[in-house]
């Protein structure tokens, strides 16, 4: 059946994790195989999605104001909400006029089907699979490297955290979908896979069996051109297989590790499953395979009963260990968690206070590891903008002058120069001089 001539335009507001942003990709394919193309930044969608994220009172906010300013902004759209904040606060966002629907997590790959059917559509020529991992053959939109979702939901209880309510229980995706979509992906030209999920490590067979190490393995054999990147993973899954994995040549020499904090009596009160010095020693174990290991992690500030020590043992530990990006979060009450019930103990003001100052360790220690990169040479891929990611995570500025030969997605061997300081708060770039470029 042709497409009008006019295709209709749909626009994406997605927010909060790597996970969203994959699910977006997918929506977006579903709803380009019934002649749907990207709003410019010139064009006023017929469509506007927005993929909310709820891990903050901040990102709830956010979230209702990027609902309010699409409405207002498009007056003729139809304005639908998805994603964590529709699953879990959904009367909330139904209450604001001009919502063409809200749609969370468990049905949220129905949205395409809801979409084209509000717009006249005849249902019969409407073909969309509905369930968490109906997502299949999705390549990247907006950006060159490509997220790959295997897991979803969570079995912890953090007593802080509020992603179990919005995602549901842990669930796998089929071992033989993952290889499928591998290989469709390294077939199609893209330089790095990203794995999502709300707990990675947690990855079960069709038995039932923790089989994220072998999962790893499969991939990274299938892997001739394409690298390997994960989101996240818990602490307690950085053991001795994913070390002895990370030295594989198309594993990217990066791991994100959440702390949350570096005091034991605070993970404690978090229900978290771990202790500092468990999280030290496998952090360490994973240090001794890769020496220019990129780290990223988490932290919570001004959790209740966090003293000046409790957040001062934070800051040490992440120091020692070298982590070279530091994503910092002030606490917030999240609706039907333990944490709940905690007295709050650190004013606004100080909580405000502790993330800046890890904002600033993290820009210190991000410019450190970055300067102790120079002159070496470094895998990369081109993305928008005429940055380049390298296999470490450094965001290279690639000379104009070389832009015009390349094309984003494109892998370069590229030598690292000096560190290019941020004027805002964040983390800074460097300077890269390209040595070769592959296709």
């Amino acid at each position: 059946m042709p497409f009008p001539q006019a295709e209709k335009k749909v626009l994406f507001h997605t927010l909060g994790c790597r996970l969203n942003f994959f699910e977006s990709d997918g929506l977006f394919s579903s709803l380009s195989k019934h002649g749907y193309s990207v709003a410019g930044a010139e064009d006023i969608p017929d469509v506007v999605v927005v993929n909310t994220c709820t891990v903050t009172n901040k990102a709830d906010s956010r979230n209702r104001n990027i609902i309010r300013n699409a409405i207002k902004r498009y007056p003729g759209a139809q304005v639908w909400v998805t994603g964590c904040y529709a699953q879990t606060d959904k009367e909330s966002i139904e209450s604001i006029p001009g919502i063409a629907g809200v749609i969370g997590n468990e049905n949220k790959s129905d949205l395409p089907r809801l979409i084209l059917e509000k717009e006249g559509s005849d249902s019969a020529n409407i073909q969309v699979v509905s369930d968490r991992f109906a997502y299949s053959d999705v390549l990247p939109n907006g950006h060159t490297r490509a997220y790959l979702k295997i897991q979803d939901g969570c079995d912890r209880q953090c007593s802080y955290c509020k992603i179990p309510q919005a995602r549901g229980k842990g669930v796998s995706r089929n071992w033989k979908d993952v290889l499928d979509q591998v290989s469709f992906l390294q077939d199609n030209g893209v330089g790095e896979i990203i794995l999502t999920g709300v707990n990675l490590g947690w990855y079960r067979d069709a038995d039932g069996r923790k089989a994220f190490p072998k999962m790893l393995e499969a991939i990274l054999n299938k892997l001739e051109y394409s690298r390997l990147r994960l989101s996240s993973i818990e602490p307690p899954d950085v053991g001795v297989e994913l070390a002895e994995l990370l030295t594989h040549p198309r594993f990217t020499p990066f791991l994100h590790v959440p702390l949350q904090s570096g005091s034991k009596e605070i993970l404690k009160r978090m229900k978290r499953s771990y202790n500092p010095e468990t999280f030290r020693k496998r952090i360490e174990l994973a240090k001794s395979k890769i020496t220019d290991l990129f780290l990223g992690t988490d932290v919570i500030v001004g959790f209740p009963g966090e003293t000046e020590q409790d957040f001062q043992d934070s800051c040490s530990i992440l120091e020692e260990l070298g982590f070279s990006k530091i994503h910092a979060f002030p606490f917030s009450v999240r609706k039907n968690t333990s944490a709940e019930q905690f007295p709050e103990t650190v004013s606004k003001e100080t909580k405000k206070e502790r993330v800046h100052s890890l904002m600033d360790l993290s820009q210190r220690l991000h410019r450190k590891y970055a300067e102790g990169q120079f002159s070496k040479k470094r895998e990369a891929v081109l993305e928008n903008g005429g940055i380049a990611v390298t296999d470490n995570y450094l965001k290279a500025v690639i000379p104009e002058s070389d832009l015009k030969s390349l094309s984003p997605g494109q892998f370069l061997t590229v030598e690292i120069g000096e560190y290019i300081p941020d004027a805002t708060d964040k983390e800074g770039k460097v300077s890269a001089r390209i040595l070769a470029a592959i296709g």
